[in-house]
């Protein structure tokens, strides 16, 4: 071969191969895409469970609880509270799923969406939310307290810290609960809006054991209003004291258990002030009570009219009747009523019946020409018949 020919020939190939890495380069240029992959989709972003309106974990209970899943659809949904409660609702035509039964406030919802994406692929989404506190509350105090021992004609007594309707009571009175021992039937009472007593047909057997639960928790009185707390108290009924105190005879009998204790002379109210008739309970009880004619009514510097020290008194009124030590009437005790309505006895047997006395005795006044006042602490429970007490 000549050395022109074989020059020539290894131009062609130079020239040939520039040409394919030429056209190589071509190829490749552009978004750097490999070949396989250059008409493929982008990837479908993962499924996120959005809910509405949370802020910092929280959400308003008062207001649905809205849940969407972006990047798909909902499918099944569960949400329970931390009693395992399930909380039901629907999914809109906006594709989000919506309670429809309220929420309570101050509880821990657990969370758990079916997201449903491409070509029906199920993952689970799930987290958990607290709601805010309601505003508005609903409380209870119970009387007796724990541990205390009473008398026979002791109520049990709840004491709610605001009003409640006539259509929502029985919804409270659905979580209070009275268990004794020995059993015991018994009803509640509204004595007003936010203070109702329970009491069996006829006074406590003596040594009854009482258990009383209130709980308010979780419940629901509507207009943004709900319960809250749970109270309790455990007490017993002590010995059966039960004192008739006898306007006409002028005799106070004090008796325990069905046995007489003492018979004691006493003067009951005058003519123009009677002490009123009826079942009273012993309210409470006060070594020593500073008594002002003008807390009844009675101006000081009138005739009638006295504010003095008066010693070893029980109340069983709250309208001013005391059994009290009253040594201005001895010489009147056993003879004349000449008290402005209270039972006055001598200093010595005053101290005695305030040892004796617990709270909730029965004193009952008999022979009187006035009624009893319903609406009074110490006269609202007994002076009723039971069926009028369970229409009340």
């Amino acid at each position: 071969m000549t050395k022109l020919r074989l020059a020539a020939l290894i131009v062609v190939v130079i020239a040939a191969t520039g040409a394919g890495i030429g056209a190589r380069s071509l190829a490749g240029a552009g978004d750097g895409i490999p070949p396989a992959r250059r008409n493929s989709t982008p990837p479908t972003p993962a499924p996120q469970l959005v809910v509405d309106g949370a802020l910092a974990g929280q959400v308003p209970w008062d207001q649905p609880l809205r849940l969407r899943v972006l990047h798909a659809t909902v499918g099944a949904v569960s949400v329970q509270d931390e009693t395992g409660t399930s909380i039901t609702g629907t999914v809109g035509p906006d594709g989000v799923w919506q309670t429809t039964s309220t929420l309570v406030p101050l509880t821990r919802y657990a969370i758990d969406v079916e997201a449903v994406g491409q070509r029906h692929h199920v993952s689970h989404q799930s987290v958990s939310v607290q709601t805010t506190d309601a505003v508005r509350h609903l409380g209870a105090t119970i009387s007796p307290g724990d541990g205390a021992t009473v008398g026979i004609g002791m109520p049990v007594v709840v004491t709610l810290d605001g009003d409640v309707a006539a259509p929502k009571r029985a919804a409270v009175e659905s979580r209070l609960t009275v268990l004794t021992n020995p059993p015991v039937s018994g009803a509640w009472h509204w004595m007003s809006p936010r203070e109702l007593h329970w009491r069996p047909p006829t006074y406590w057997q003596a040594h009854t054991d009482v258990n009383v639960d209130a709980n308010f928790d979780r419940l629901d009185l509507g207009d943004g209003v709900w319960g809250a707390g749970h109270r309790s108290s455990h007490f017993v009924v002590g010995d059966a004291h039960v004192s008739i105190a006898d306007v006409q005879t002028h005799t106070f009998t004090v008796t325990s258990n069905g046995r007489v204790q003492r018979v004691i002379p006493m003067s009951a109210g005058r003519d123009a002030y009677p002490t009123k008739n009826g079942v009273h309970i012993a309210l409470e009880k006060s070594q020593v009570v500073t008594m002002d004619s003008q807390t009844v009514g009675i101006p000081r510097n009138s005739p009638d009219g006295y504010y003095e020290k008066v010693y070893w008194d029980v109340r069983i009124s709250n309208g001013g009747a005391f059994v009290h030590a009253a040594p201005w009437s001895v010489g009147e005790q056993g003879n004349r009523n000449v008290s402005h309505g209270c039972v006055n006895i001598s200093t010595s047997d005053a101290q005695w019946f305030f040892s004796f006395t617990q709270r909730g005795d029965v004193v009952n006044v008999v022979h009187s020409p006035v009624p009893p006042v319903l609406s009074d602490a110490g006269t609202a429970d007994w002076n009723v018949t039971w069926a009028t007490w369970l229409q009340r």
